[in-house]
C-alpha cells in the first residue's frame, strides 16, 4: 500500500508539473492498450467462428479499437485533442439539457441552482471544444492534485499498517 501511495504521489506531482507531456504519455499508453485489446478481440472472434459461435459484428469492434488505438499511440496529440473535443460536445449538450430542465422547473425549489449549473456546464463544454489544449491542461492539473492527495493518504495508511501488530 505504501509503494502504491508513493507511485500515485509521484504520478500526481508529474501531472501537475508536466500536465501536457503526462497527458500525451497516458494517451499513448491507452492507444497501446486499445491495439492489444483489438488484436485479442480479433483472435477471439476468429476462434469463435471456427467453433460455430460469433457473428460478423464481432469483427467490427476489434478493428475499430485497433484503429483508434493506433491513432492514440502514433499521434497522441491528435487523439487527445479529439477526445477533448468529443468530451466538450457531450458536456455542452449535457449543459443545454440541464438548462432546459431548469426552465421546465421554473419557480420550484432549487431550479436556480440547476440553471446556474447548466450555464457553467455549457461554459465548460465551450471551453473544451474551443480550446482543447487548455482543457487538457486544467484536467491534468486537477487530476494530478487528486492523485497526489490520494497517494499521500495511502502512504500514511501504509506506514500505520506497518506499526500495527495483531493481538495474540
Amino acid at each position: 500500500m505504501t509503494i502504491e501511495g508513493v507511485l500515485l504521489l509521484l504520478a500526481g506531482i508529474f501531472l501537475v508539473v508536466f500536465p501536457f507531456a503526462s497527458s500525451l504519455v497516458v494517451t499513448a499508453a491507452i492507444g497501446m492498450f486499445l491495439v492489444a485489446i483489438g488484436a485479442v478481440g480479433l483472435f477471439a472472434a476468429a476462434k469463435g467462428l471456427t467453433h460455430g459461435h460469433g457473428s460478423v459484428l464481432a469483427f467490427v469492434g476489434p478493428p475499430l479499437a485497433m484503429l483508434v488505438g493506433g491513432i492514440f499511440w502514433t499521434a497522441p496529440e491528435a487523439g487527445l485533442a479529439a477526445v477533448m473535443e468529443i468530451a466538450g460536445a457531450i458536456t455542452l449538450v449535457a449543459g443545454l439539457m440541464q438548462i432546459a430542465i431548469a426552465m421546465g422547473m421554473s419557480g420550484r425549489m432549487h431550479w436556480g441552482l440547476l440553471l446556474i449549473n447548466g450555464l457553467l456546464t455549457v461554459a465548460a463544454g465551450l471551453c473544451m471544444v474551443a480550446a482543447p489544449d487548455l482543457a487538457v491542461f486544467v484536467f491534468a492539473i486537477f487530476f494530478g492534485v487528486q492523485l497526489a492527495f490520494h497517494g499521500g493518504h495511502l502512504i500514511r495508511v501504509g506506514l500505520r499498517m506497518k506499526r500495527w501488530t495483531p493481538a495474540r
